[in-house]
């Protein structure tokens, strides 16, 4: 019997149960529902992302959490884009289609982005030039989680997990029958056109939502030329504008729930195309890539369904995915990607020292293919499934947690042999009040992580990227262990919040410059480019190596005038990540520190940010190094009318005000995409 059988008989039972049954339609006598605003109210203040729901302040987690008009104005075309600016956080841009958040400096696979609580179930870990499918922008919350946070989301959070988190499964809160947003956006960047609606509604024990966003762009703006010829060969350039960078993107979201006296049961489907270009074009190649998929979600919680046990929380999330690399204009590759997922939590009360705890268990199970003439991962199954527990102790002086997951995953490639990895990952975390507005957090973890499919099975020449990729079927389990230390400081008037880590890591994967070229007329590889058409060759490889950095934040009031007040925000962070036989780690980004002012108003928020972004002179073995930049962004958001029922809001943002020539270090296209030049982008949001 199959992993894949397995997971399906262990679900199968469970969705039975939770089905709609004669306890859904007792909505009437819900004792949940009738404080269900003074619910959510609380619910803000959590994290639901984290092992057991705390609140930011009791967690030693290191987290950010945006919601709101915050979260509003920074959403962003990619998911990269729109968490820039958080700390900890880079955006690893492959074009303006493509933004992957770098937590740390981990990316890719080591950084799970999720939407719900479910992992995306794509194809964007695979390559830097695939976009993610999760998107943000009719999030009701963004929450970070940075560092390792395997124990619930699986080994390859070993660097972070990013939860999108929307309403696209409804619950039975809303104040009103009816109420929903319409939004218009336009960015003379690219000539960018972004228009979007949502409803949700209730009737009885009935919720539903509805939602569509469509974006098209042209070609972005940038400062001067795109390609650096100093660091990089080609006959090809542009000027002033970003050639092949033009983006047309439509999404459409259907979701409802059944709520009952027990809890509740919903079901989503959504559906997005998302045809985007991959810099640079030239006169001999242009590489567009055309995505679709289909995600159907289905979440359900019992509420105290037996004694001892709070509530039991189920979500299955099932992704058809597919994209084609059209290579002028003719389909290349083709990426198949089916994927599952499903997760079960049971949330227990306070039993023997624990003051709660978290226990479940974890599957995903999906079917890829790469199929064309430039195919170079094999068709594969890919089985995991993991088990997991969370637990918290409170005492006078601090509160401590303790996790524990074990997981097994199983990679079964066409005609190879299949690949085995067991990883374990354990932590433990104590959060101390030092004195009234002072507390210190300090965690431990051992996280291990499996290597994925094009780790293991990549081989040959990929356009997308211009590079020839080597995998490793060798590779073993990625094994971290990493300690944290958090200092924050809280009062009416000032925050502080300083977290320093350093991580270890035995046997860390990377795609590494072998410093020879893949000529793609002789089909050879050399030290040198005899043809002058040539691809780089990477090859996947595991070397010790260790991270170290921190990430600080300060947040004080300036001044207040009557109703309005002025705050102001220093911010820094650095990473700094090195082999211990191989010299430093590839694509991280630099240090970063910087400042921002906001004014507040009741109907008016403004605000300019400042950012200094230092040369990065460790690329890593045959890679460029990247100049230093200075960043100047602002933005503002204005309440036109406001009733009860209803609110109009203008908001516009500038970016890279000062027009520099940005190229990221942590992009694979930094010499030949360099970032947006001066923009301007301006927006309307009615809400009802």
């Amino acid at each position: 019997m199959t992993l894949h059988t397995v997971t399906r008989f262990l679900f199968l039972p469970i969705i039975i149960l939770m089905m709609p049954g004669p306890w859904v339609l007792a909505a009437e006598q819900h004792p949940h529902l009738a404080g269900h605003s003074e619910h959510l109210e609380a619910l803000d203040k959590l994290i639901i992302s984290a092992p057991l729901g705390q609140s930011v302040a009791n967690t030693a987690l290191p987290v950010s959490v945006l919601t709101g008009d915050n979260l509003r104005q920074k959403i962003a075309a990619t998911l990269g884009e729109t968490l820039a600016n958080e700390p900890g956080i880079t955006n690893q841009s492959f074009g303006p289609g493509v933004g992957q958040p770098v937590i740390r400096g981990q990316s890719g696979s080591r950084v799970s982005v999720m939407q719900n609580g479910l992992g995306s179930l794509d194809v964007s870990a695979l390559s830097p030039d695939h976009a993610n499918s999760t998107d943000a922008f009719f999030a009701q919350r963004i929450e970070i989680l940075r560092g390792p946070s395997s124990l619930l989301y699986g080994s390859s959070a070993i660097g972070g997990v990013v939860n999108v988190i929307d309403n696209r499964i409804p619950v039975l809160s809303y104040e009103s029958l009816l109420e929903g947003a319409a939004e218009q956006r336009y960015n003379t960047v690219n000539e960018g056109k972004t228009t979007a609606f949502k409803v949700d509604g209730n009737h009885d024990f009935l919720a539903f939502h509805v939602d569509g966003v469509l974006t098209e762009s042209l070609a972005m703006q940038i400062p001067d030329y795109a390609v650096d010829l100093t660091k990089t060969g080609g006959n090809y350039n542009s000027q002033n504008r970003l050639a092949n960078s033009q983006n047309r993107k439509k999404l459409g979201t259907v979701g409802f729930s059944v709520n009952g006296d027990l809890g509740y049961i919903g079901f989503s489907v959504n559906h997005q195309t998302n045809h985007y270009g991959i810099p640079p074009e030239t006169a001999d190649e242009t590489v567009r890539i055309d995505a679709t998929q289909t995600r159907y979600d289905m979440k359900a919680e019992l509420i105290e369904p037996v004694t001892g046990v709070e509530n039991v929380l189920l979500r299955l999330a099932y992704n058809d995915y597919q994209h084609v690399e059209l290579e002028n204009n003719q389909p290349g590759t083709t990426y198949n990607h089916e994927g599952f997922e499903g997760r079960i939590e049971i949330t227990q009360p306070a039993w023997w020292l624990f003051e709660h705890g978290v226990l479940g268990v974890q599957t995903r199970n999906s079917e890829f293919s790469a199929l064309g003439v430039e195919a170079i991962v094999p068709k594969s199954a890919i089985d995991s499934i993991g088990f997991f527990s969370v637990q918290d102790f409170h005492s006078p002086v601090g509160i401590y947690e303790f996790g524990l997951r074990v997981e097994h995953q199983s990679i079964d490639p066409d005609n190879q042999s299949a690949t085995h990895h067991t990883p374990v990952s354990g932590s433990l975390s104590g959060l101390w009040d030092i004195i009234e507005p002072l507390s210190l957090s300090l965690s431990f973890s051992h996280s291990q992580r499996a290597p994925d499919i094009q780790e293991l099975f990549l081989m040959g020449s990929h356009p997308a990227t211009q590079s020839y990729d080597i995998g490793n079927r060798a590779l073993t389990e990625e094994t971290s262990r990493n300690i944290e230390l958090g200092l924050h400081f809280a009062t009416d008037e000032f925050k502080a919040d300083l977290n320093l880590y350093h991580n270890w890591v035995l046997d860390y994967v990377a795609r590494i410059h072998s410093n020879q070229y893949y000529d793609l007329v002789s089909e050879t590889i050399s030290h040198q480019c005899g043809s002058g058409s040539c691809h780089a060759v990477y090859n996947v490889e595991q070397h010790d190596a260790q991270f170290q950095g921190y990430e600080l934040q300060l947040m004080m009031p300036l001044f207040e005038v009557g109703v309005n007040h002025v705050d102001a925000e220093f911010f820094s962070d650095y990473v700094r990540g090195q082999f211990y036989d191989h010299g430093d780690i590839p694509r991280l980004p630099p240090l970063r520190y910087g400042f921002q002012l906001t004014w507040h108003h009741p109907d008016l928020m403004a605000n300019i940010r400042l950012t200094r972004a230092e040369r990065q002179e460790r690329p890593g073995n045959h890679e460029t190094q990247t100049d230093g930049y200075w960043l100047l962004n602002s933005g503002a958001n204005m309440t036109l009318a406001e009733d009860a029922q209803s609110r109009l809001v203008f908001y516009a943002n500038a970016k890279n005000l000062l027009n520099q020539t940005i190229r990221q270090s942590v992009s694979y296209l930094r010499n030949i995409a360099p970032q947006q030049g001066r923009g301007f982008e301006f927006g309307m949001r009615a809400e009802f």
